[in-house]
This record gives C-alpha cells, sequence and structure tokens, in this order.
C-alpha cells in the first residue's frame, strides 16, 4: 500500500488519529505498521508510503514518544513494530488528565483581569443556578457530548435537582450521549430511565475524575466536583470543534 493510494477505510483512521495529535504521515506511518504486524526499519516504511525518509524519522520518533510503536534492535539498524491499537487509550487517558489540569488552571487566567472568552462559577449556589437557567433557556432538539469519569461524584453534587433538569431537558427534546467509565454503568441506565433520548457507551480505560467534559453549542463546558466545585465555560467555535473530534474518536473506541 502507498500513501498516495492509502483505501477509504485507512483515510477515515487518520481522520479519527488527527485529534489525538498525529499528522497524516504519523498517522500513515502508524497504520502501516499495524497492518503488517512485524519490524520495518525507517527506510523500508519510507519507500513503501512513498514518503521522504525525514518525514518518517520524525513520525517514528514522535509515536515512539506517545507509546504507540516500539524498536526493536536489528543488527547495527533499528526496526519499528506497532504497539497494539489498545495503546490509544492510554494516550486519550493523557489527554484526558491534560484537559482536566487545564480546566483547572483557567481559574488564574480570570485574575488578569481582561476580558476573556470564558466564564467560571464557583460554589454550589452560583452552579446549581447556571443549572437551572441553561435548562429553562435550552433551544429545542439540540445535541450534548459528555465525557464522564464519575457520574457518582456528580450525581452527589445535583442531588434531587437532577430529576427536575432532567425533566426539562427532555421536554425540550435535549439529546445526549455519554462516554462513560466502567463504574458510571448504573448511573448511565438510570439516566436512560428519565431521559429518552439517552445514548451511551463505556470505555473501559476512561479514568475516574473530578472532572466531567460537556460539548454544547459553540462551547466546551468542564464541571469539576472537587472542593469547592467550580465550573468552566470556554467560548469557542474552533476548541468545541476539536473537543467534538476528540469525542468522536473516543466514541468509536468505546462499546
Amino acid at each position: 500500500m502507498s500513501y498516495i493510494a492509502m483505501t477509504e477505510k485507512n483515510q477515515e483512521i487518520v481522520e479519527l488519529l488527527k485529534p489525538m495529535g498525529l499528522t497524516e504521515n504519523d498517522a500513515a506511518v502508524y497504520i502501516f505498521l499495524l497492518e503488517r504486524g512485524q519490524p520495518f526499519g525507517g527506510s523500508k516504511i519510507a519507500g513503501r508510503l512513498e514518503l521522504h525518509r525525514q518525514y518518517v524519522h520524525n513520525s517514528l520518533q514522535k509515536l515512539l514518544t506517545l507509546g504507540l510503536i516500539e524498536e526493536i534492535p536489528s543488527g547495527a539498524r533499528t526496526q519499528y513494530k506497532a504497539l497494539p491499537p489498545q495503546y490509544i487509550t492510554h494516550l486519550a487517558k493523557r489527554q484526558l488528565e491534560t484537559a482536566e489540569h487545564a480546566a483547572r488552571e483557567l481559574s488564574y487566567i480570570s485574575a488578569i483581569g481582561a476580558e476573556q472568552d470564558f466564564e467560571v462559577f464557583r460554589g454550589t449556589r452560583q452552579i446549581l443556578d447556571f443549572e437551572e437557567r441553561f435548562v429553562h433557556s435550552l433551544p429545542e432538539n439540540i445535541t450534548q457530548y459528555i465525557i464522564g469519569g464519575n457520574c457518582e461524584a456528580f450525581m452527589d453534587f445535583f442531588g434531587d435537582h437532577y430529576e427536575e433538569n432532567s425533566r426539562i431537558a427532555e421536554s425540550r427534546g435535549l439529546k445526549s450521549k455519554f462516554i462513560a467509565a466502567t463504574s458510571d454503568i448504573p448511573y448511565m441506565k438510570r439516566a436512560q430511565a428519565v431521559l429518552s433520548n439517552f445514548e451511551y457507551k463505556v470505555l473501559d480505560m476512561l479514568p475516574k475524575s473530578v472532572v466531567s467534559t460537556v460539548v454544547r453549542f459553540d462551547t466546551v463546558t468542564f464541571y469539576s466536583f472537587a472542593n469547592p466545585a467550580l465550573l468552566y465555560i470556554i467560548k469557542s467555535k474552533e476548541v468545541s470543534e476539536d473537543y467534538k473530534k476528540f469525542f468522536d474518536m473516543l466514541w468509536n473506541m468505546a462499546k
């Protein structure tokens, strides 16, 4: 298979890998090694993919750093072998941890006093008030995309407000797609009993976390259930589109 003649299916996989930080060249090298399942040297990879050797070298170093391939000694030269596709989940986990750290650090950005494209709500009262305003102002028939990881903390925080807010959201046709951790399954079943337009998938490697990420409209919202509880809303079409791609990638990996 040449890079130029990449199949339509492989091109779809390339697009799924881009939100993970891989370029087309990186993805092509990784797919090449996955399909063959055996070690290859950089020169052979470059020849088969019809890519410049330096591009292949750069991609191999990046894939090594990301933990997606391994080096195999072969005499005086080094060969490279792909690690199983499940290792992508480790990369996704690291990205989720990075997102959580970014969410916590956003509160410091707001202290500089300049106008920012985000809002911050602190404490139980502010967040509950925001949620009430949000569900009452919902446009009809929109979809929200949620990356969870600790539904227990979510339910403990919202308590009785969850049922009321869910009823209002349901009346406005809100659709929800939720990526859950294994420990979240009982809460997913409860949500399905309340919301008719609720889908979920389970990602085994999704870490249990104090932060939930929600993509809706042109915003990304981070719910942090640490003490004190914090809610960050990033208002950016570009950021929301990137997180939506990230969600789609995880959704395709989940089951």
